[in-house]
């Protein structure tokens, strides 16, 4: 029965499932009162090898709501600073400023940073973060040939951020925080962004 325990990377209770399921079926048939309506030995080799195909077929193509966790916690991730993100305004130059994101919860924890992509870039703007750790993004404010009027700024930075069973590596964030969005299970930080100067 070695054939069927589940392998390293496996954190799919589908693909789990349907293994133990799969032995439990030839178990019973192989304890059947008939002798007759018993496989032989290859019979339960063929299945065996055509449940192990299976669930390599099912591995190699992970469904990511599987990844996604339920959680009725709110606030799972912390983001530093908490009420709004400020950039020192300079015609023509670059500004930038950190966020801090802790993961207070004991599981992994996937972030996606969302902003306008036309006047910021953020570093690395998606990720996990592990259990009780932290992880800095820096935010850069692109040069600007003109101050807006009365340096006022009504861009938004949003954090979306939702539990996950393990460290989602290259995984499509896109899709898993759509898949999240669609279950209810995304928490959402919104900071406005603000403009200072050295004489405020």
């Amino acid at each position: 029965m070695k054939k069927l325990q589940a392998k390293p990377g496996y954190s799919s209770q589908e693909i789990d499932i349907l293994g133990v399921t799969s032995c439990v079926e030839v178990a019973v048939k192989c304890v059947d009162m008939d002798r007759s309506k018993r496989p032989c030995i290859q019979q339960i080799v063929h299945e065996l090898e055509e449940l192990e195909a299976k669930l390599k077929t099912m591995s190699l193509a992970p469904d990511v709501s599987k990844t996604v966790q339920r959680s009725c916690d709110t606030n799972i991730l912390s983001v530093d600073p908490t009420m709004e993100v400020r950039f020192l305004f300079e015609l023509r130059k670059e500004a930038s400023c950190c966020l801090q994101l802790t993961n207070k919860t004991g599981g992994f924890i996937a972030f996606n940073i969302l902003i306008n992509e036309n006047n910021y870039i953020v570093r690395p703007s998606q990720g996990t973060i592990p259990p009780c750790s932290r992880r800095y993004v820096v935010v850069m404010l692109r040069a600007k040939e003109a101050a807006p009027p009365y340096m006022r700024c009504d861009d938004m930075l949003l954090v979306q951020s939702t539990g996950v069973s393990q460290d989602l590596g290259d995984m499509n964030y896109r899709e898993l925080f759509k898949t999240a969005m669609g279950n209810e299970v995304v928490d959402v930080v919104k900071l406005p962004i603000a403009y200072v100067t050295l004489d405020q």
